[in-house]
């Protein structure tokens, strides 16, 4: 299991609309991703008001489908459960505050094996002003410190914490233009380089790149996920 203690705001909020700034949004505009891959994922389900649920998608290696959601002070996702006297009742899975933002893109880590091991979630702006083409979500869910760089841009990550580039690429061939990565990793005050390969920049895309250890291998992996935008 891929270790992962995000250390969320306190889920103490109340599962009610935002006051009347929020509220002025209308609807909010919500987005998944996972991570790591379950092999039989299924569909889980958010909460949406008082004893109503949607189901929505939790995918790994493409962003999710656009849910539109009144705004809520929090987002929790679960499942509804019937028990042996024929009554239904809603398990939490995980939860976390919602941001002040019309477009949400909420990063879900998995647990354990199964999303009722647990989940924690992660929500971020979506609006391309925030997360947008050219730009690079890095998430380091291994065990050791990550370094390194992407284009222009540098960074070093310690476990569980993320970071948001928008590197300037390096090389320019005609149209084309491409990111030297760089990655390093420590381990016992010893860095030690990981990667180098050299990513197609693309204005229009936008990419997510996480570090994890393999749990059957126990080596240091990459998983990345680019994502178009208009």
């Amino acid at each position: 299991m891929i270790p992962c203690r995000f250390l969320l705001l306190s889920a103490a909020f109340c599962l009610f609309p935002f006051a009347q700034t929020a509220s002025a949004q209308g609807e909010v505009e919500l987005q998944f991703v996972s991570f790591p891959k379950l092999s039989d994922a299924k569909p889980v389900e958010l909460l949406i008001g008082e004893g109503e649920t949607m189901a929505v998608e939790l995918p790994t290696n493409s962003i999710s489908a656009v849910y539109k959601v009144k705004p809520l002070a929090k987002w929790v996702i679960g499942k509804t459960e019937v028990g042996e006297d024929g009554k239904e009742s809603f398990s939490v899975y995980g939860e976390a505050p919602a941001i002040a933002s019309p477009k949400q893109l909420i990063l879900v880590i998995r647990k354990g094996k199964a999303d009722s091991d647990g989940l924690e979630l992660l929500p971020m702006d979506n609006r391309g002003s925030h997360f947008g083409g050219g730009k690079y979500f890095l998430m380091n869910a291994a065990r050791v410190d990550i370094a390194g760089s992407i284009g222009t841009a540098k960074f070093a990550l310690k476990p569980d914490a993320h970071s948001l580039l928008a590197p300037e690429p390096t090389k320019t061939k005609g149209e084309s233009k491409y990111c030297y990565a760089q990655i390093y990793f420590r381990t016992d005050e010893e860095v030690q380089p990981f990667f180098t390969s050299t990513w197609r920049f693309n204005e229009n895309a936008r990419t997510m790149v996480f570090f994890f250890h393999d749990p059957t291998s126990k080596q240091l992996r990459l998983h990345t996920i680019r994502d178009y935008v208009e």
